[in-house]
């Protein structure tokens, strides 16, 4: 790799889990310029529209850069060291009565090193076992099935260039083109050398006009077609398992419960359309299953993602060079954020919490009993539904936030508001003024991207170094070291006083060896010199581009493939059913891109033309859309390549698709909440009816 020159900092993006690289041009200590590199690993010399607007998000006017303490209602500019007292006052009495009274909210934007200190912070110096994270609405239920399977999940065990020899892909509820644009790159070269691609998804989107070929099923019917096509696998004689494995048996057998008429009566789809992918499947020497949030984000979605993974290895597929399948994770630090303890279960390395192996080892480096450390506690959404909650129901009365938004980006997003409201203490660590840092009762300003050292791990697990290229603004300080300066606060200091960055990212990598996601062979010299997919487990050691060889880290290395439990509830005729996604000017709770005047975009309702019309709904008329969690009042888009039964709605702004979703029903094994297939009903509204509850956005935008 090249050398930049001195007023040149390369870095990664922060956006998406692709983690392009680009290089920042500086002036007067300040980046004035994003220039893609041709030495990227992933992007290779590409940067989508978000990463080049990336610059406008720095100083920006509501960039946060001094302490925010509540008073009298009001948050006011206070000093660090007022800062901090305030949160000796407000923690201490906690952690001395029952220290499980005090949670964490990490994200899956933070660094690797981060993360590790994050769950560090909460189970050393806090002591609750209650930390988890945003996270949990992304990858959570691929990543538990990809842990019940063979042991560890990477989003992807193969290398991005491997998705360009593939000869058929299939796109299950992944909108790649708006979502993680420069992968399409590599789903063009599998089109160039022949393959075919099926975007498989409620409505068509962009990434269905570029794949050429797509299938509109019904909400929540995904799991069923997977089993549909492992049927027809076994009908046809292409079932050759990719190594032995428990439960194979009883997955095949169960499979047979599923004709095409069955599946093509419950996904809402044509029999021969799902018999011409079946047979397009049965084709394929090298077929991939990629699946994104569409399948993932429901109550279902961990047996939804196991369906599709029997059928990759019953047919021989699963962790084969081109072939098998992965998932597409989303949030910048996606893979990383899920690896290293600010997971409930989770300690360093993709350790578990309930493990005494583990524990111990964990327990040996932070120098504590291993008995000191804190069970598993709350997972998000239950860590949210419990702020507030009185103390004898197992109640949280503060809660410290970091790098996230969940009044936004929460399932049930107005009762998740009103628990955060309840917290006798809500301490934000942010560097803008979020719709959850406005509830705070202090906001600790933190920093951006370009403004701290670390690593970040992509979604097919390269571990890539971001630099820094300038100091935070004002009072603002690095993420890390607020983290320490909580830990002094509270009395707790040992084990978080390091001396720089270097010597907390050093204790990092060696808190994973040994573990599942092993990093203890990197070094900021060694990624200097070139990314590299984990486990890497020495210094001079190779890394792994593909990690689902069969030999797997279970008991006896073999996998085992589950019977999954998918129900496809029919709706009435004429009902609709919700579900909520990305747009690709924007991203995740839009804290970032809502400011940032080179990503416009809309909060609108898309709707069919048919369903439009049945209600008597135009193009920009408001609608109040209702579910049994909330309500919300946003203009209809018309959108021909959605299912007349389906509603979308984009989760970026406030008042909007979260109001609607619902916050406790949760996958029973990754307890993800059920953010797709809520059930919903329109009530238009006159262009002179009232617009109460509407975003102020669209009360502007409205006639007068």
């Amino acid at each position: 790799m090249s050398t930049p020159s001195p007023t040149t900092v390369r870095t990664t993006c922060p956006y998406c889990a692709v983690q392009c690289n680009f290089d920042l041009h500086l002036e007067g200590g300040l980046p004035v310029k994003v220039t893609p590199t041709k030495e990227c690993p992933v992007a290779r010399g590409t940067v989508c529209k978000k990463g080049l607007a990336a610059l406008s998000d720095l100083r920006h006017p509501d960039r946060l850069s001094t302490p925010l303490l509540r008073k009298g209602g009001e948050l006011v500019p206070v000093g660090w060291a007022e800062a901090l007292a305030y949160v000796r006052e407000a923690l201490t009495p906690l952690l001395e009565r029952d220290p499980g009274r005090v949670g964490v909210f990490g994200s899956g934007s933070l660094t690797n090193e981060k993360t590790y200190l994050l769950g560090k912070f909460a189970r050393v110096a806090l002591k609750t076992g209650n930390i988890d994270y945003n996270g949990r609405y992304c990858m959570a239920s691929a990543s538990t099935a990809m842990n019940r399977t063979v042991g560890y999940d990477r989003g992807l065990g193969f290398p991005l260039e491997d998705i360009g020899t593939s000869d058929l892909i299939l796109l299950v509820g992944a909108n790649v083109a708006e979502t993680l644009p420069p992968i399409m790159q590599y789903l063009k070269a599998a089109k160039d050398r022949g393959g075919v691609i099926y975007a498989i998804d409620p409505r068509a989107t962009t990434t269905t006009k570029v794949a050429g070929r797509g299938l509109n099923l019904r909400p929540g019917s995904d799991g069923v077609l997977a089993l549909g096509l492992l049927r027809q696998m076994k009908l046809w004689g292409k079932i050759r398992p990719t190594a032995p494995a428990h439960g194979m048996a009883e997955v095949l057998a169960h499979a047979d419960a599923y004709p095409p008429v069955r599946v093509a009566h419950e996904c809402g789809v044509a029999e021969a359309d799902f018999l011409t992918l079946a047979r397009a499947y049965a084709d394929a020497t090298k077929p991939l299953i990629l699946t994104g949030r569409g399948p993932e984000q429901s109550a279902q979605g961990t047996d939804t993602v196991q369906a599709f993974i029997n059928l990759a290895f019953l047919t021989g597929h699963f962790g084969k060079p081109g072939g098998g399948y992965g998932t597409l994770t989303g949030q910048g630090n996606g893979q990383g954020g899920r690896e290293h303890g600010q997971k409930n279960d989770q300690l360093p390395g993709a350790r578990s919490l309930r493990d005494p192996r583990h524990r111990a080892e964990m327990a040996a480096l932070w120098d504590v009993a291993p008995e000191e450390l804190p069970q598993p506690g709350l997972s998000a959404q239950e860590l949210l539904n419990a702020c507030g909650q009185p103390t004898e129901q197992g109640g949280i009365e503060a809660l410290i936030v970091l790098g996230s938004n969940p009044v936004v980006s929460a399932a049930g997003a107005g009762q998740v508001t009103e628990r955060l409201r309840a917290l006798k203490h809500l301490i934000v660590i942010d560097f803008l003024p979020s719709e959850t840092a406005q509830l705070a009762t202090l906001v600790l300003p933190g920093s951006m991207w370009c403004e701290e050292e670390g690593t970040t791990t992509n979604l097919e697990g390269r571990v890539q170094r971001r630099r820094r290229a300038m100091t935070a603004p004002g009072a603002a300080r690095e993420d890390w070291r607020i983290l320490c300066d909580l830990a002094a606060a509270v009395g707790r200091a040992q084990g978080f006083t390091y001396g720089s960055f270097r010597e907390l990212q050093d204790e990092f990598f060696a808190a994973t060896r040994g573990g599942k996601a092993d990093y203890s062979g990197l070094s900021a010299e060694r990624l200097d010199r070139a990314s590299a997919q984990w486990p890497v487990r020495s210094a001079d050691g190779p890394d792994t581009p593909h990690a689902y060889a069969p030999g797997y880290p279970t008991p006896g290395g073999l996998a085992t493939l589950h019977v999954p439990d998918v129900r496809v509830h029919l709706p009435a005729p004429r009902a609709l059913t919700l579900i909520t996604g990305r747009l690709g000017n924007q991203y995740q709770s839009g804290t970032q891109s809502r400011r940032n005047p080179a990503l416009k975009a809309e909060a609108t309702a898309q709707l069919h033309p048919d369903t439009a019309a049945e209600y008597g709904l135009k193009a920009g008329d408001p609608v109040r859309l209702r579910t049994a969690h909330g309500e919300a009042v946003l203009p209809v888009a018309l959108t021909p390549g959605i299912r007349p039964d389906t509603v979308f709605l984009p989760f970026h702004w406030p008042e909007t698709a979260n109001l609607l979703t619902d916050p406790e029903t949760l996958d029973p094994h990754s307890r993800m909440p059920q953010f797709k297939g809520t059930a919903l009903t329109l009530h238009p509204l006159g262009v002179a009816a009232s617009l109460a509850g509407a975003p102020p956005a669209l009360r502007a935008a409205a006639p007068l």
